[in-house]
């Protein structure tokens, strides 16, 4: 451990640690959260009971993350209905989408909602931890979701969030885990989200060089300038594919001098989507590594385009999300 350092101070927690604490009040009632705040100026909260994902996420004072307007929402408040997506997406820094859908609606074989249910299912043995490993002090949450269903599938992500004493980084680590006896398809989709002040009107994006990029509506023309916010408009859908062995993307904003970065493994998930969505209100640029190729399960079904996780078997995902600085 840093001794020089330690002997600067009263407590660790000064300067970084993890505060696991309920939300009071409004539609997050009651709601697990774990805050993490460090040395470098990074914090952001882990969510438990929304499938361990990432809400705020703020460096030095500055947010980073896109909210919707309905906030964190209980996932008691879950509704696998159509059109009931929108009312209660809470938004935030990541969200995980999937298993059993990642696209829009469908009720071909079943109900699969928007986006899939995997997200508001709370973790089951969450637990965080900081400890030193050398000379290096780290922070970290453990936990594993499970999306599950009478005789069909059980999926199983077990998840590990880690960031470090000094680091501008969050690290994101995944094992998904059939325990069926049967091989299940599966779609799975990151929802990484930034909002205002990082993305305004002078925010860029770029992708890793090399990739290629497909418009997916009529009005999608630009991936790489923001605007400001146009009353009334529809979104921008991008399809960014053919990375190398990691795929990146990221958002500039040189008038702040900072960015950030979703660096991300492309052995299980090959492909990115960008939505760049410029409505007031709703001011969100994601940045979304997936294995999926945005269209729902039914559709991937009939294309032949949804990847399977054999029976009893697994596989891991590496996602980084990271703050750019000049």
């Amino acid at each position: 451990m840093d001794s020089k350092l330690l002997k600067k101070l009263g407590n660790i927690d000064q300067i970084a640690g993890i505060r696991n604490a309920k939300i009071i009040g409004g539609r997050g009632e009651d709601i697990r959260i774990a805050e993490f705040y460090n040395a470098a100026g990074l914090r952001f909260t882990v969510v438990p009971d929304l499938g361990m994902d990432l809400f705020e996420l703020s460096y030095k004072g500055i947010n980073f993350s896109f909210q919707s307007k309905n906030g964190m929402t209980s996932p008691q408040a879950f509704n696998a209905m159509n059109g009931e997506f929108a009312e209660q997406w809470p938004g935030g820094m990541m969200v995980t989408c999937g298993l059993d859908n990642v696209g829009g609606h469908t009720s071909e074989g079943g109900i699969f909602p928007t986006h899939g249910r995997i997200g508001y299912v709370p973790a089951k043995h969450f637990g965080t931890v900081t400890y030193w490993e050398g000379d290096q002090y780290f922070l970290k949450a453990v936990g594993e979701i499970h999306q599950t269903k009478m005789y069909s599938r059980h999926l199983e992500i077990q998840r590990t969030i880690t960031t470090e004493l000094n680091s501008k980084k969050i690290r994101i680590h995944d094992t998904v885990t059939n325990y069926e006896a049967e091989d299940e398809p599966y779609m799975l989709l990151y929802h990484i989200n930034f909002g205002y002040p990082l993305l305004d009107e002078e925010a860029v994006v770029h992708v890793s060089e090399g990739a290629e990029t497909q418009p997916m509506n009529d009005l999608s023309t630009d991936p790489v300038h923001m605007m400001e916010p146009v009353d009334g408009r529809t979104e921008e859908l991008y399809f960014h594919t053919n990375f190398g062995k990691t795929g990146e993307g990221r958002i500039w904003n040189e008038k702040l001098g900072l960015g950030a970065y979703v660096k991300f493994s492309t052995e299980n998930l090959p492909n990115m989507l960008e939505w760049k969505n410029m409505k007031s209100h709703d001011y969100v640029l994601a940045l979304e590594p997936c294995n999926t190729f945005g269209i729902d399960r039914a559709e991937a079904l009939k294309q032949g385009k949804i990847a399977v996780i054999p029976s009893y078997s697994s596989i891991e995902n590496e996602i980084e999300i990271g703050i750019l600085e000049a």
